[in-house]
């Protein structure tokens, strides 16, 4: 799915402003120092890690929603899209925020998260956390997602190591703000 317009709409889709809410992603991602593109409404930048390099895609519509998504750069081929599919599940299963997706149609593996803003405006403040959030899950689960992929482990192995990865992303960001 290189074209990304079904994932993100257009700008002012059904009349819906989007100044307010992809204003404050720009905002935040300028104060990030993260260099972006804008096209249709939407926010791109590729961000370089500390293991990996992905592309970010955000943006948002006023009284609606606001999207930010990696896309990673692998993708799952028609031999492994099982294995793979089977992994996010897992990754996906009981989580409060279920992010991971799988594109059928061309094997894109991204991570999603889709935030409220019908009952009240994205917030600046809340904003770092949330890449926060999607950029510690994607460390945590890449290694063990490329294993699935190469076949070296299960998906359900694969998924309790990343389980527990990202349980340690989370402790140890955790400790450093004591």
């Amino acid at each position: 799915m290189d074209n990304q317009k079904e994932s993100f709409p257009q700008a002012g889709r059904e009349g819906r402003p989007i100044d307010d809410t992809t204003g404050v992603i720009r905002n935040v991602l300028r104060s990030l120092e993260l260099n972006f593109d804008e096209e249709d409404g939407a926010l791109q930048t590729r961000v370089i890690s500390k293991t990996l390099e992905f592309d970010l895609r955000c943006a948002g519509w006023r009284d609606d929603v606001a999207k930010v998504a990696v896309r990673l750069p692998v993708r799952a081929s028609p031999e492994n899209m099982a294995r793979v599919g089977e992994f996010l599940h897992r990754r996906n299963f009981g989580a409060k925020r279920k992010i991971w997706e799988l594109d059928h149609n061309d094997g894109e593996i991204r991570a999603a998260i889709y935030i409220d803003t019908v009952l009240g405006p994205l917030e600046a403040g809340i904003f770092p956390s949330v890449l926060q959030f999607i950029f510690g899950s994607v460390e945590a689960t890449f290694p063990y997602l490329t294993s699935v992929l190469s076949g070296r482990m299960s998906a359900e192995f694969a998924a309790d190591q990343a389980d527990a990865a990202t349980a340690d992303f989370w402790k140890n960001l955790e400790g450093k703000g004591e």
